[in-house]
């Protein structure tokens, strides 16, 4: 039995969302590449309305707080939409283990949890809206909007550490949906392949918008697979694909000699990409790929649209409704980039007041990236100030790494850097001062149970003692030397 539609819509995303589901109801929406599963749009708005509906049962109301980790499924369009509807908070998770996932939902006082893996026995009551995923009501839902209403937590910086999360109205992710559909040129014929995660700034803009407000079809991946990913091309009929650096490397190592005739659009993000890469893919495969800056903070920030190869490779001009500054900049004119436009969050989540050098500030963002704007109005990134390791297009901060070392048994110190990796782009090491014989087996076993995947470091390296240098302070020039000495 098919849903119907509600008569009054909340908000811009609604009418576009529910405008689409009547007019292409027979269409695919999404692919499950996974299990070869097609989702029509009757189908997505079906589950859009099942979960209205278990939202409304467990009394979850607006500005409540609902972390989901479900990952890339299907169903993250349709919650995403009805969260919306439903003016929650919601806080979207990608690759978390139990231990982040609880910590996350406990900073953020989460009145419910959608997943699809076991519940914890403490939840409150709990609902099952198909396809094995349960919404779960973990404590009452709040009287007053704790976040306000129709609010997307975008955790930043690889953290998960709810102060880091930006604070996007259901009006910011719309209007980063519409920049990146007329920047880009991303049309409603068009097929998202989609393996980023779901959950992540970039994809929320570039892969989950264009399908709710104007149907940008989607062949979905949980994760990229190197050897699957030419033969999901030719089966999805796929014309877009946004990447991260790494993914493009590994176009290099698997010696790919040509992309379907579909493939129209490559996009890279997360990440500066190395210009021998973009040669390599633009000479073997005849295809430019297309720098995308942004942040979780600001949405899309630049994008290049040319079809040359410049040098230094840039990253584009402002996206619609974007203006970039480059504020303190040196004698060659590149400094800390600030951002203002109408998709550039207020603040993060329980923001104190802000530091005028960092962060929210003067309206807008002021990022830790580098940079300059070129003759051309085009924006070249050089640096950041920032120590985040960028790990296969996925931000980590070592510092949350070193917390989790030093918690463990037998871990006197620790210190954590970002390394050069071909194949990643970069790596995490981990120095450790242990007492107790530890191994590197030892370690990564006890960090699996506490970090994604991503997060736990390549190397171990065992130390008697951190150096330091002649103010007692750790000497990071000899640990950035001695990760280098074991870089493949």
């Amino acid at each position: 039995m098919q849903s119907s539609l509600p008569t009054k819509p909340a908000h811009d995303l609604d009418v576009c969302f529910l405008r689409t589901c009547r007019d292409r109801r027979s269409l695919v929406a999404v692919r499950n590449l996974a299990t070869g599963q097609s989702l029509t749009f009757a189908d997505l708005h079906e589950q859009y309305a099942a979960i209205l509906r278990a939202l409304g049962q467990l009394r979850i109301g607006p500005g409540a707080p609902v972390v989901t980790r479900v990952g890339n499924h299907p169903v993250f369009f349709a919650l995403l939409a009805a969260c919306m509807s439903a003016g929650t908070a919601l806080v979207a998770l990608g690759e978390a283990t139990d231990q982040e996932a609880a910590a996350v939902a406990d900073a953020c006082q989460a009145a419910a949890i959608v997943t699809d893996r076991p519940l914890l026995n403490a939840v409150l009551d709990r609902t099952t809206i198909g396809d094995g995923i349960q919404i779960a009501a973990l404590r009452p839902a709040p009287r007053l909007e704790v976040y306000g209403e129709s609010t997307v937590l975008k955790l930043t910086s690889g953290s998960t550490d709810l102060p880091k999360a930006a604070l996007a109205s259901v009006h910011h992710l719309v209007n980063d949906g519409r920049h990146v559909i007329q920047a880009m040129g991303i049309r409603e014929d068009d097929i998202n392949f989609a393996c980023i995660p779901l959950s992540h700034s970039y994809a929320l803009g570039n892969i989950v918008m264009p399908l709710l407000l104007q149907g940008t079809a989607v062949a979905l991946r949980q994760s990229f697979n190197p050897l699957q990913f030419a033969d999901d091309l030719r089966s999805s009929g796929a014309t877009v694909f946004p990447g991260v650096p790494f993914m493009f490397h590994r176009f290099r190592s698997l010696e790919l000699d040509a992309l379907p005739p579909s493939l129209r659009l490559l996009i890279t993000a997360g990440a500066r990409i190395d210009t021998a890469t973009v040669r390599w893919v633009h000479e073997r495969l005849g295809r430019k790929l297309h720098s995308f800056y942004g942040s979780s903070e600001t949405g899309g920030i630049s994008y290049d649209d040319t079809e040359q190869i410049d040098e230094p490779l840039h990253v584009g001009r402002p996206m619609p409704e974007v203006t970039i500054e480059i504020r303190g900049p040196d004698a060659a004119g590149a400094g800390r980039i600030y951002v203002a436009g109408t998709a550039v969050a207020p603040a993060y989540a329980g923001d104190t007041p802000v530091d005028v050098d960092t962060g929210f500030t003067d309206g807008g963002f002021l990022t830790s990236d580098i940079g300059y704007i070129d003759g051309r109005g085009q924006l070249v990134m050089t640096g950041r100030v920032s120590p985040l390791v960028n790990v296969a297009g996925r931000k980590v901060d070592p510092a949350e790494v070193e917390r989790v070392l030093v918690g463990l048994p037998g871990v006197v110190d620790a210190r954590v850097i970002g390394a050069v990796c071909d194949r990643r782009g970069q790596q995490l090491v981990a120095f450790v001062v242990s007492d107790a014989g530890l191994t590197s087996v030892t370690v990564r076993q006890q960090c699996a149970k506490l970090l994604s995947p991503h997060k736990i470091p390549r190397r171990f390296v065992f130390l008697n003692q951190l150096p330091t240098d002649a103010r007692g302070k750790i000497d990071r020039r000899v640990l950035e030397a001695l990760a280098a000495e074991g870089t493949p």
